[in-house]
Order: C-alpha cells, then sequence, then structure tokens
C-alpha cells in the first residue's frame, strides 16, 4: 500500500524556441522535488543518445542534484528488430538503473516498478512527530506531502506517523522551522 506520486513533464524539448522553452520551464522544474527521476526514452528512435545527452543537459541546467536517483526507461523496445531487442534487453538487464520496456506490449513494467520500489524503499524512512494545534500549518504540509500514514489527535496536538525521504524531511524541515 504505498501511495507514489507520478508527475509526467514535457518531453523531448530540442531544437524547441526559447520562448517555448521558458513555457515549459515551471513543468519542468517538477523533477527538482522528485525522490526519483524516470528518463523515459524512445529506444527505437535514431537520435536516441543525442535525446538522452540533451535531457540530461536540461535537468543539470535546472539544478536538478546529481544524487536523485535515475532510472532510464527504454521504451518501444517492441519497434527494435529481434537481436537489437535482445541486445538492449540484455544491456537493460545488467544495470539496475534501466529498464527495457514496451508500452505498447507490456513487456519490461514488472521490472521497472521493480526498480521503481527498490528505489523508493532504500530512501524512506518511518518517523513520529508529536505536533501541537498550533503547528498547523506544519501538519498541512505533511498531508500536502503525502507522506502522512496516521494520525491520531492527542491532548494538545497531533501525534502523526510519517514515511518520508531525506528530501522530504528536510523540506518540512524548512517549512516548519
Amino acid at each position: 500500500g504505498r501511495k507514489v506520486i507520478l508527475s509526467d513533464t514535457v518531453g523531448f524539448i530540442s531544437d524547441l524556441p526559447t520562448q517555448l522553452v521558458a513555457a515549459f520551464r515551471a513543468t519542468l522544474e517538477e523533477v527538482l522535488g522528485a525522490d526519483v527521476i524516470l528518463h523515459v526514452r524512445d529506444i527505437s528512435a535514431d537520435e536516441t543518445e543525442e535525446q538522452a545527452r540533451d535531457v540530461e543537459a536540461i535537468l543539470e541546467s535546472l539544478g536538478v542534484d546529481p544524487d536523485v536517483p535515475k532510472i532510464e526507461v527504454w521504451n518501444k523496445t517492441d519497434r527494435l528488430d529481434p537481436d537489437s531487442r535482445a541486445a538492449r534487453e540484455t544491456e537493460a538487464a545488467r544495470n539496475p538503473d534501466v529498464a527495457a520496456t514496451s508500452a505498447l506490449t507490456g513487456a519490461g513494467l514488472d521490472d521497472l516498478t521493480a526498480a521503481i520500489e527498490a528505489h523508493l524503499a532504500n530512501e524512506t524512512t518511518h518517523e513520529t512527530l508529536q505536533l501541537r494545534f498550533a503547528d498547523g500549518k506544519a501538519r498541512a504540509w505533511l498531508h500536502e506531502a503525502h507522506v502522512v500514514v496516521a494520525e491520531d489527535q492527542v491532548e494538545g496536538g497531533w501525534h502523526i506517523e510519517v514515511d518520508w525521504t531525506g528530501r522530504q524531511k528536510a523540506e518540512y524541515a524548512k517549512q516548519a522551522g
């Protein structure tokens, strides 16, 4: 029963006009708060490697923390010839941060789900917080961040159990500070 929020940002944006990239910037900046980044690639595209480099450059320009785990999703394996598909699938199987998939056929989606779960399990800790009634803003932040797993009202405030990442805990400390 883990709750996960997935946010889909704008796709490949190389060679877009500057003003259009600026318009997409707010959407792209959602990755700044991510606990895991899924970089979905069209692995069948001739320019897949160039596109991957462009995306990495954009993530860097946005200031994405290089320590945020990334999983490359090599999608559209169904479009590859059998030998290329087998080679890509073998290569992906050797790297825990790569999943070879086909959204069309469903191939590889179980491996992708397992990779996401593994990253989130490594990143999440369980803690218990005691908040006063005066800490309503902090309590609201916890709920908006979807980290609350249990909550009881007690004398003078709340007893709240959370599952959160180090990044969420640090953000909470800034908010509650």
